[in-house]
């Protein structure tokens, strides 16, 4: 993360717009008087209002706050809150409160075998949660090698019975000349 003081950030954001953005600055700007500061939360502001409707916030803060892991491994879950949680910053704005809407969202077994848990940060449990997926992948693979397996031995000490020989029924033609 780039770290740049409170007094340079609208103008460090502003030089890296480009294209339409960067149009749209510079018509805004003039829309100010002359000599006027914008602060970081003015700048923010307006450039939520114009790029991103309330709408799509409403849509994305829903988004969010229904995401669940589901069928998603771990990372495709986790990416997905991270893209979401950018429009729902009040419940992200602690590592309490993101490690509660991160826990929210789990899976029944993942939530259930990281219940007793006592990571502090967000990364740490994150990382835990990871060790713990890829456990329970491991195990529930080697149980479908021993499924596979016993299966097999099952199979092959069942009496092998043989398909009688087929004989086909005795024919006779006849040769008729025309």
């Amino acid at each position: 993360m780039l770290r740049v003081i409170v007094e340079l950030k609208v103008e460090y954001a502003a030089h890296q717009l480009e294209g339409k953005v960067g149009v749209w600055w510079s018509h805004y700007r003039t829309s100010l008087p002359a000599n006027a500061v914008v602060t970081w939360d003015q700048f923010k502001t307006a450039f939520r209002n114009t790029y991103i409707p309330q709408g799509l916030m409403t849509i994305k803060r829903t988004k969010f706050m229904n995401l669940t892991q589901g069928t998603k491994s771990l990372i495709e879950y986790l990416h997905a809150f991270n893209n979401l949680s950018r429009y729902c910053t009040e419940f992200v704005d602690t590592e309490a409160k993101k490690l509660a809407s991160f826990k929210r969202g789990l899976g029944p077994k993942l939530s259930m075998n990281m219940a007793g848990n006592k990571s502090t940060t967000f990364n740490e449990f994150v990382s835990d949660a990871l060790t713990q997926e890829n456990s329970n992948a491991v195990y529930a693979a080697s149980k479908n090698r021993k499924r596979a397996s016993e299966a097999g031995a099952s199979q092959s000490m069942a009496p092998v019975t043989s398909k009688p020989a087929y004989h086909p029924p005795n024919v006779v033609t006849r040769y008729r000349p025309p």
